[in-house]
């Protein structure tokens, strides 16, 4: 409700990129995209089909893209293992955000915003995004917060994983906890 959010951080935020069809760079059929699918098809709604073999056998076959967890492991690791394939799924339809367009969500944002920008990639080859968002799409995510008279704060982190709260939560909230000790009251 209007004015129970006092600010708000995006860690690396997939804006664009999740979208299936979306107004710049590369969209969700790119990147992560196929890693979204394999999880779907191998793994089924509630891990009803649960071809982890399947499932790893499909991503060597695939050239680049995002690393699955896990390895060549018989058994996926227990984050996989409280996995929703079905999360996966909506973002390879292009369902998750259907009705949310990036560029309409960020023309509309009403609190001071942290946007941390972590690793990320062009494969020359093909064009695709390795990352969760390009640095043009990136521009114009800080384009259209800044229409809207809000303050923004943009952290070019290029060595940070995805999930830097997991992977290095003394930077994230060394990051975090300094951007928020400056909002004041």
């Amino acid at each position: 409700m209007p004015g129970q959010i006092r600010a708000s951080h995006y860690e690396d935020p997939p804006l664009f990129a999740s979208e299936y069809n979306p107004p710049y760079g590369q969209s969700i059929r790119q990147a992560a995209g196929p890693l979204f699918e394999g999880l779907s098809r191998y793994l089924g709604d509630q891990w009803s089909v649960g071809d982890w073999g399947g499932l790893l056998a499909a991503r060597a076959r695939q050239r680049g893209g995002l690393a699955l967890g896990g390895g060549k492991s018989a058994e996926p690791p227990q984050n996989l293992k409280e996995y929703d394939p079905e999360w996966a799924r909506a973002f390879h339809e292009g369902t998750v955000g259907q009705s949310c367009p990036h560029q309409r969500m960020l023309s509309q944002v009403k609190v001071p915003v942290l946007v941390t920008h972590h690793f990320r990639n062009i494969d020359h080859a093909t064009g695709h995004l390795i990352g969760a968002i390009s640095d043009f799409q990136m521009t114009k995510v800080r384009e259209l917060i800044a229409a809207t008279g809000q303050p923004l704060e943009y952290v070019d982190l290029p060595a940070a994983a995805h999930t830097m709260h997991e992977s290095d939560p003394v930077l994230f909230a060394k990051v975090l906890g300094r951007w928020a000790k400056g909002l004041g009251a």
